[in-house]
């Protein structure tokens, strides 16, 4: 996606001396103003972007060619995107569409400074042809990051020069309305791009070594020869090579998907070594087939042994790239395949978004229901979705959730923990006060953060799983869902908003001015056809790298009020309140002697031989009453959960991961506990109150690590799953934290919906229920 990670941050107003080492108390960590004011004072490129006359054209970069030694020297120049068939440009002025390659790449880390000085020469009219530069050239400079130089440095070829777009670098990143419009033309520019770079970094020692491994896997008599070798540290050093490679950071991002889905042709380059996208897609994909036999290797000897290669982006982006199309056979998009609400709440959730909001509209153009909504200029656009990068997060958030409950008729949104939390203020947000963003907006407690997901936030996936699988499970088995607590009625909800008007943008104001620097050492220009003086640069801001008057900025839209005031209310009814809760499942490892408890189970019955001492809702609870793939949970569950429990120790805590590693184990109590496992993780066990219905009706259920005594369990409305509620107020309208999902047992498949409405469901929209209103 468009990123202004690599463009320079103009210099701050000259900071008088501190005498003492006072901070900045963000909310967050606090900062030194020193530290705070050294990080925003960076360096600046004089480069001024030209703006595009015609919302068709886009800029492309020219690298220069030149030997491996010799400096960066590039050309920005305009292009035209290709029309579809059958349609004539809106002005005859429109042309010149040049071939060139689309750059994918990993940006840095968000506080790097760029700090690699280019130059960019002023479009000389010389598009498709290798050109000579001479010293009457006009150029200005950019700083880069450190990954962005090294990739058009390896693309650079010594014989000819090389058009690429980037978008760094092909973007003002300034210019807010720019940038929307070209972040929304992102799958043309990546369509009709004749080849797809991607950039993995600068290789390592292990690089070609790990290539040359990714070519013997396509070899499937090799693969198998691999697979079927005796267990050694070097076997599963070379494994270990695959899985590194598969943590690159390039597979964590989330526009990847964009820019290499839709692309026609790719190829990878990790340093000197290249390999085509379709060969290194399918090494992957071989790999994975043989996972569980390499896991094992792994687990023996090598490294990696928490790290689940099936949660890596890697994995992912090799399976979504074959099923988020169907394809001609010349690599054009004939149809999307996924709905929107799949893509962001739970096929990728492996990868990670500098700016949160992109985790919705980097994918707006994949969806088959998103696509014609958000790219197409002539079509009827749904505002929910439509990419704003002025609309507070909240707001942002809201409007999906709106958009994907209002299509599904269901809550299950809210149990599918997709979001990522606001980014932390900059050292410069800090410094200029902007007031959206020193103080992080707050989430509500519905809005379901992606740190409570199986594998939590993107960067810690390598570091394998935090929390249990979601009992709601994936959206695409719409009309299949695990469960059904709501025995199929339609969501109710309604979100609150705030009593405020929405202020109209401003239109932005261009400076159409140019550097004129002809003199290779010359000082950096300051403003348009002038060289300013050494120390001499303008203190105020500028938009494009560079300082420049304040009646050359450029004037962009103000951030728009919050809309939506973080309510959500919804309707369904109370079914029991939280009593007793037990330790949490840490690690998935070891369930503690008072779930055991909880569950029904009598340490005194260890060593008996009778199966009926196991209780049906303590092994149904421990496996969620399914067995893989939502399928029934088949009968010798029971048994092997009788067998797992003769392991537990002289305190009654079982042990899972000591059960697995018994010499001589069966192998179906392992498939037992590796089922168990993914369902209790980081849980918490507990039962209810049945207040006045005896103890025989307390139920038992399986919640978030959060849970606490006296929290709700309820039944929503729309939701497949039972929720837990907080209490957060208790006046005339009271108010509830959510929670989260949870496992009743017996109460998973429409029970609670029949013994409250004996005669006849209730009718939407339910005005006679209950009403939830969480904060």
């Amino acid at each position: 996606m468009a990123t202004s990670n690599d463009l320079p941050i103009a210099r701050a107003p000259v900071l008088r001396p501190l005498r003492g080492a006072h901070t900045l108390d963000t909310g967050a960590a606090k900062v030194s103003i020193r530290e705070a004011a050294a990080k925003f004072i960076k360096k600046t490129g004089t480069y001024k972007f030209l703006p595009l006359d015609d919302p068709n054209k886009i800029r492309i970069l020219k690298i220069f060619r030149g030997k491996k030694e010799d400096k960066l020297k590039c050309m920005l120049f305009t292009s035209t995107l290709k029309l579809p068939a059958g349609q004539t440009p809106p002005s005859p002025s429109i042309s010149g569409v040049s071939e060139y390659w689309a750059l994918s790449y990993w940006w840095g880390e968000p506080d790097e400074e760029p700090k690699n000085l280019i130059r960019i020469y002023n479009d000389t009219g010389g598009r498709d042809v290798t050109q000579e530069l001479t010293p009457f050239n006009i150029y200005g400079t950019f700083y880069i990051r450190d990954n962005l130089k090294a990739a058009l440095e390896r693309f650079r070829e010594e014989q000819r020069d090389v058009n690429v777009w980037v978008d760094a670098l092909c973007i003002n990143q300034d210019d807010k309305i720019e940038k929307k419009a070209q972040v929304a033309r992102m799958h043309e520019i990546y369509t009709q791009a004749e080849m797809v770079c991607i950039w993995l970094g600068e290789g390592k020692d292990e690089t070609p070594e790990t290539f040359t491994l990714l070519q013997t896997i396509l070899d499937l008599r090799s693969l198998d020869s691999l697979v079927k070798a005796p267990m050694t540290k070097e076997t599963a050093r070379k494994w270990e090579l695959v899985v590194k490679l598969m943590t690159n950071r390039w597979f964590s991002r989330r526009w990847i998907l964009q820019e290499l889905a839709l692309s026609r042709r790719a190829t990878v380059k990790w340093g000197d070594v290249e390999l085509s996208w379709l060969d290194f897609a399918d090494a992957i994909a071989l790999f994975m087939t043989k996972y569980e036999d390499i896991k094992r290797c792994l687990d023996t000897f090598g490294k990696y042994k928490e790290t689940d290669a099936r949660a890596l982006g890697a994995h992912t982006i090799v399976h979504a790239t074959i099923n988020l199309f169907r394809k001609s056979q010349d690599g054009r998009v004939e149809q999307r395949l996924i709905p929107l609400e799949i893509l962001v709440s739970s096929l990728l959730l492996a990868f990670e978004a500098s700016e949160p909001r992109d985790t919705i509209f980097a994918v707006l153009t994949l969806a088959k229901d998103s696509h014609s909504a958000s790219t197409e200029p002539n079509a009827t656009k749904d505002e929910r979705i439509s990419p704003d990068y002025e609309k507070c997060l909240v707001d942002v958030y809201t409007d999906f959730m709106d958009y994907c409950i209002t299509k599904s008729k269901s809550l299950d949104i809210i149990c599918r923990y997709w979001a990522p939390p606001p980014n932390p203020p900059s050292h410069e947000d800090v410094l200029t006060e902007k007031s959206t963003a020193v103080v992080p907006e707050e989430m509500p407690s519905w809005i379901p953060l992606i740190g409570k997901s199986a594998f939590g936030d993107p960067r810690g996936v390598v570091e394998g799983r935090m929390n249990g699988d979601s009992f709601v499970g994936g959206p695409e088995r719409k009309g299949q869902q695990t469960y059904n607590a709501s025995a199929g009625l339609k969501a109710w909800h309604k979100f609150g908003l705030k009593e405020s008007e929405v202020p109209i943008p401003k239109p932005p104001q261009r400076s159409t001015t140019f550097p004129t620097n002809f003199d290779d050492d010359a000082e950096p220009i300051g403003s348009a056809g002038a060289v300013t003086p050494p120390g001499q640069r303008s203190p105020f801001p500028a938009t494009n790298g560079d300082a420049v008057p304040p009646n050359e900025q450029l004037a962009t839209p103000s951030p728009k009020p919050q809309r939506y005031d973080g309510t959500l209310a919804v309707r369904g009814f109370c079914l029991d309140i939280v009593k007793e809760v037990s330790d949490r499942v840490g690690g998935g490892k070891i369930i503690h002697d008072d779930a055991l408890k909880i569950g029904g189970w009598d340490p005194r019955w260890k060593g008996r031989e009778s199966l009926d001492k196991v209780p049906d809702k303590l092994w149904r609870t421990l496996v969620a009453d399914r067995g893989p793939n939502g399928t029934s949970a088949p009968g010798w569950y029971r048994r092997a959960c009788f067998e797992c429990l003769q392991f537990t120790d002289r305190r009654g805590d079982l042990d899972m991961e000591s059960i697995k590693k018994e010499p001589e184990i069966p192998s179906t109590l392992v498939t037992f506990l590796e089922r168990v496992q993914p369902i209790v993780w980081g849980r918490r066990f507990f039962d209810t109150t049945a207040t006045g219905k005896g103890d025989e009706k307390r139920l038992l259920g399986l919640g978030n690590f959060d849970v606490k005594r006296d929290d709700l369990v309820c039944i929503l409305f729309g939701c497949s799953v039972p929720v837990l509620l907080r209490p957060e107020t208790k006046e005339e309208n009271p108010t509830y934290s959510f929670v989260g999902e949870c496992y009743i047992h017996g109460m998973m498949d429409g029970e609670a919906i029949a013994s409250k409405y004996t005669s006849k469901h209730p009718q939407h929209p339910y005005d006679e229920a209950e009403e939830f209103k969480l904060v």
